[in-house]
C-alpha cells in the first residue's frame, strides 16, 4: 500500500475527488430527467410485478416496449437488483450508475495510458472528473456512461493480433455497448472501419470480423428480444421508423442548421468542437507525417465520434446527444497538444482548462440543474394530501409516480407529439 501511495499519489487524488462529486447528494444532484423517471419505473417494475415494462396503471404496463425502453437490460437489472436490495428510492437506482461511472473513469485511463502514456491519462481523467456534465448525464438512471465503459472494455480486449478468446470477449463487450442504449449501435459501424483499415493486409479481417460478430450477438439478441419479444416485419418497420426520428420532427433541415450553428454561438458545444479539432489534427499529422502508426483504437473512436456529430445535427439540440462524444474525446486531448504545442505548453493549456473546468464544477453546484428534489418534494406532498389506496393520476412526472406507496397511480407520459403511453382520463 506504501509503494502504491508513493507511486501513484496523483491517480489517488483524483480518486478521491471523483469520490466526493459522484456521490455528492446523489438523490438530488442532478434533477430527475422524464427518461431517468421512466427508466426507474421499469426496473420497480420488474422488481414489484416481475413485468419488464413501465406501470402506467395499477397492474397495467406499457406493451410497445420497443417504443418506450431505450436504455435496456445491461442498465436496468444492475438498477433492479440495487432497488430489491435497498428498496425503491433515488440513491438505490443511481448507486449502480456511480460504480458504471467509476468504471468507466478507470477503463479511460488504462486505454489512454495503454495507447499514450501515464502523463496523458492522468490529465485526461483530470479533465473528465472536473467535467460538469460527466454528473450531469453520469449520475442519473441513462444509457450513455455505461454504454461508453463497455466500448472502452471492448478497446481494451481487441487484441492487435489473432487471439480469438481476447476477439471474442471484445465482441461481447461490444455487444453490451450496444444492448445498453440504439444510440450505441454506430459502434457495430465504426468497429467494422476500424477493423477494415486496421488488418485488410494481415489474411484475417474476416476471421476477426467472425468472431468479433459472434461475441455481439448474443447480448444484441438479449437485447431485440426484451423489446421485441414476438419479432415480426412489421414490428422491425415501427421500430426502424421511430429511432430514425423518435422525435418525430417533421422539419430536420432546420434543426440541422440549428444545431450546427450552436457549435460557434454556445460555450459546451465550442467546447466540443474545440476538442473535436484536436483529435482531427493529431490524426491528420500522423498520417501526414508518418510519425507513427494511427492504430485501431483512435479510427475506432473518430469514426464514433463523427457519427455521433452527425447524428446530433438532426436532434432537437439538447447537448446530451453529442455528450459520449464529447467524452471520448477527452481522451485525445492532452496527447494531441503535445504533439502540436510540445510538451510544457501542452501542460500549462490543459491545466488551465482544468481549472477553469473545476470552478464551472464548483459554481454549478446548486443550480436547478444540477441540484433539485422536486421529484420528493412533489411525492411527498401527495403523500401528504392524499389518502391510502387513493387514485393518483401524473402527466409527464415518472420519477414523483417511482417515489409514491400506497396509492392507485396512473401516468400519462407524452414521449413526443405523436407518441403517448396512458390515459389522461383514467
Amino acid at each position: 500500500m506504501a509503494f502504491w501511495l508513493k507511486n501513484y499519489r496523483a491517480e489517488a487524488v483524483l480518486a478521491l475527488l471523483l469520490l466526493f462529486v459522484s456521490t455528492w447528494h446523489l438523490a438530488s444532484s442532478p434533477a430527475t430527467w422524464f427518461d431517468e423517471g421512466i427508466n426507474i419505473g421499469i426496473a420497480k417494475s420488474l422488481v414489484e410485478h416481475g413485468v419488464y415494462s413501465l406501470e402506467i396503471a395499477p397492474n397495467e404496463f406499457v406493451q410497445e416496449r420497443h417504443l418506450l425502453i431505450t436504455t435496456n437490460y445491461p442498465v436496468l437489472l444492475p438498477v433492479a437488483l440495487s432497488l430489491k436490495l435497498f428498496g425503491p428510492t433515488i440513491v438505490a437506482a443511481r448507486f449502480p450508475m456511480v460504480l458504471f461511472l467509476w468504471g468507466f473513469v478507470v477503463a479511460a485511463y488504462l486505454l489512454v495510458r495503454w495507447q499514450y502514456s501515464r502523463e496523458a491519462a492522468l490529465w485526461s481523467i483530470a479533465l473528465l472528473i472536473s467535467f460538469v456534465p460527466l454528473y450531469g448525464n453520469g449520475k442519473p438512471v441513462q444509457g450513455e456512461v455505461p454504454g461508453l465503459f463497455f466500448l472502452l472494455l471492448g478497446l481494451l480486449a481487441l487484441p492487435v493480433d489473432f487471439k480469438w478468446r481476447r476477439l471474442l470477449l471484445a465482441g461481447l463487450f461490444f455487444g453490451l455497448a450496444v444492448a445498453t442504449k440504439p444510440f450505441f449501435l454506430i459502434i457495430l459501424v465504426a468497429l467494422g472501419i476500424g477493423e477494415c483499415i486496421a488488418h485488410h493486409r494481415s489474411g484475417f479481417l474476416l476471421k476477426r470480423l467472425a468472431i468479433l460478430d459472434a461475441g455481439c450477438a448474443l447480448p444484441i439478441t438479449g437485447w431485440l428480444y426484451t423489446i421485441v419479444p414476438a419479432w415480426s416485419l412489421d414490428g422491425a418497420q415501427r421500430i426502424f421508423s421511430f429511432y430514425a426520428n423518435s422525435y418525430a420532427s417533421s422539419d430536420v433541415a432546420s434543426l440541422v442548421i440549428e444545431n450546427f450553428v450552436r457549435f460557434f454561438t454556445e460555450s459546451t458545444p465550442l467546447h466540443f468542437l474545440i476538442l473535436f479539432f484536436a483529435l482531427g489534427a493529431l490524426l491528420w499529422r500522423k498520417k501526414k507525417r508518418c510519425t507513427a502508426m494511427i492504430t485501431e483504437t483512435e479510427v475506432i473512436l473518430g469514426v464514433f465520434v463523427l457519427l455521433t456529430l452527425v447524428f446530433y445535427l438532426k436532434t432537437p439540440g439538447w447537448y446530451r446527444y453529442f455528450f459520449p462524444a464529447h467524452l471520448a474525446l477527452f481522451l485525445f486531448f492532452p496527447a494531441a497538444l503535445s504533439v502540436f504545442v510540445g510538451r510544457k505548453v501542452a501542460l500549462a493549456l490543459v491545466a488551465g482548462l482544468f481549472l477553469v473546468q473545476s470552478t464551472h464544477l464548483f459554481l454549478q453546484r446548486n443550480e436547478t440543474l444540477y441540484e433539485s428534489r422536486e421529484a420528493e418534494e412533489t411525492a411527498q406532498r401527495i403523500m401528504e394530501t392524499t389518502k391510502l389506496g387513493e387514485r393518483v393520476l401524473l402527466i409527464n412526472q415518472p420519477s414523483a409516480a417511482f417515489l409514491l406507496k400506497d396509492r392507485a397511480v396512473y401516468q400519462y407520459l407524452e414521449i413526443n407529439p405523436v407518441l403517448h403511453f396512458g390515459n389522461k382520463n383514467p
